[in-house]
């Protein structure tokens, strides 16, 4: 539990308001745990050598040690811990998290951004005399937002299957996970994450176990599964919008993952309902 309040101090950094006239930030050596929540789009945080594009919902947990610095613009709320004064339990968690967690989901990013501000608020509001009050309040806000990035960086890892993987492959694994529907030939995967298809396929194999193509249909048999049982759509329709090019080819790559044809699958579970 942090005893006080100089354990941590938090707030807002706007680039564009607090360094107006700089394109980046200079190298640093990190000496607290640094938690940062970016607002919008833009800019590049560098950790440790590894590029993490800024968007909005972005979190940074930085340890100390970590070299970094960013490209402007970015705006973000932080919390800056002070590492192993009265907050071992804090350590503990803090430490087990990942640099960057990526999160798409809007209104846990405006839940999070809000408790922030609420932390914020109370910190600069607790200069009085009532320190206990102040105290336990910080503490609440801390640990509600610090059990929220747990759950967030959980759900996360999942996208990964809990792997621990390079930026570039965790980047070709949410540009297939957000079209996985349209065009995912590895080429167009490649260019998105800004390397060669030839790169790409070697480092996802190694680091994943599979291909790019493979967990593109991966993911696609997942959605037509859910598609198939909700029983509102077509073969057809259901082979399109996963991102198939004819309901033909899907039922040989469905046939060929699942071992039945959709319309067996379908019919299967309808039995089993």
């Amino acid at each position: 539990m942090l005893e006080k309040k100089d354990d941590l101090y938090c707030g807002v950094f706007d680039s564009s308001v607090m360094r107006p006239n700089k394109s980046k930030s200079q190298m640093r050596t990190v000496l607290q745990y640094e938690i940062e929540l970016f607002h919008g789009e833009g800019g590049v945080s560098h950790v440790n050598g590894e590029e993490y594009r800024v968007r909005r919902g972005m979190l940074l947990c930085a340890k100390p040690g970590d070299k970094r610095y960013s490209d402007f613009p970015v705006r973000c709320s932080f919390i800056r811990v002070v590492p192993e004064i009265r907050s071992e339990e804090c350590d503990r968690i803090i430490k087990s998290l990942p640099t960057v967690i990526y999160t798409d989901d809007q209104k846990k990013t405006d839940e999070l951004i809000a408790l922030f501000g609420k932390l914020g608020n109370a910190y600069v509001s607790s200069r009085g005399e009532n320190d206990d009050v102040d105290t336990l309040r910080i503490n609440s806000l801390f640990f509600e937002i610090l059990c929220r990035i747990v759950k967030i960086s959980r759900g996360a890892s999942d996208d990964t299957g809990g792997l621990h993987v390079s930026r570039v492959v965790r980047e070709a694994y949410e540009y297939i996970n957000e079209n996985f529907g349209s065009d995912c030939s590895l080429r167009t995967i490649a260019s998105a994450v800004h390397i060669s298809p030839n790169y790409l396929h070697t480092i996802f194999c190694e680091q994943v176990g599979m291909t790019p193509f493979e967990y593109v249909c991966e993911k696609r048999i997942e959605k037509a599964k859910r598609l198939i049982m909700a029983g509102e759509r077509s073969m057809l329709e259901i082979a399109l919008e996963t991102g198939f090019c004819s309901q033909s080819h899907f039922n040989k790559v469905f046939k060929e993952k699942c071992g039945v044809t959709p319309a067996q699958y379908r019919r299967t579970f309808n039995y089993e309902y």
